[in-house]
């Protein structure tokens, strides 16, 4: 699924560029129009480091013993519209993955597990191994401005959807107290485990903000990076397994080409 995703991104993103080529080319040979006068087109390249956080550590989780981000990579195509010498307006379309892998100790976290084909709500004191890996295919609206003729600022908002989600893990070299934190204990020692599964309760619509900045290499080349946040949780906001909301949040850099 991720492998045709990204086939089909990157297809798109061969059109875009034969597409800027063609109106940079014959700028002179035809007449100014909205595509062709004061824009600038992009296609951009990156990788993420982040995941899926609380705001704050939750009193829950007592160690983080491990934090993968894993190798999360992103595609995008798009276009700046200078409204004036120093002020843009930039909008695009992206393709990204947005995860990681954590190993935690836990006391009294609220979860769900699966147990002999039984889903089991409880507080779990232990050891809780997470993967996150998301797909999502976002449009980024941003204000640039030209601080130089070589950087450039920008901020704004985006929405993305949901298109593959993955979110599980299991729980080992504990116990767990079901339904309620004193009630029936289930322990689970040296090879035992019980896996989770919260896939189904990913969020399909995200929105957040995003800032960064870009310097200018060469005529062509950019390096950028940039922060952004999801303003919501990752998982349904009726969800109640998991007790905190979790948000994305992720740091990405990456190089763009600029027709």
């Amino acid at each position: 699924m991720r492998k045709l995703l990204f086939l089909l991104i990157s297809l798109f993103l061969v059109g875009v560029s034969s597409f800027a080529q063609e109106a940079n080319s014959s700028k002179k040979e035809k007449e100014s129009n909205f595509f062709n006068t004061e824009i600038d087109y992009q296609l951009r390249a990156y990788f993420s480091i982040g995941g899926s956080a609380p705001l704050g550590i939750p009193s829950e989780i007592r160690e983080i013993e491990s934090y993968n981000p894993g190798l999360k990579l992103g595609l995008e195509a798009n276009a700046t519209k200078w409204l004036s010498e120093d002020w843009g307006l930039r909008a695009g379309i992206a393709v990204e993955s947005k995860g990681m892998k954590t190993r935690a100790i836990t006391k009294n976290y609220l979860t769900e597990i699966i147990q002999a084909d039984e889903r089991l709500k409880g507080y779990y004191t232990g050891t809780v191994r997470t993967s996150v890996n998301n797909t999502y295919l976002s449009i980024p609206v941003s204000a640039v401005y030209k601080l130089s003729s070589r950087c450039n600022l920008y901020s704004g908002l985006f929405v993305s959807i949901a298109i593959d989600k993955e979110f599980d893990g299991y729980v080992s070299n504990g116990y767990l107290r079901q339904d309620t934190p004193v009630g029936p204990k289930i322990n689970f020692e040296g090879e035992g485990r019980a896996a989770y599964d919260f896939s189904k309760e990913v969020q399909t619509f995200q929105w957040g903000m995003q800032l960064g900045a870009e310097w200018q290499l060469n005529r062509h080349f950019k390096l950028f990076p940039n922060v952004d946040y999801s303003f919501n949780g990752v998982l349904n906001k009726d969800f109640e397994a998991i007790s905190f909301s979790l948000h994305n949040i992720s740091l990405n850099m990456g190089f763009a080409y600029e027709f």
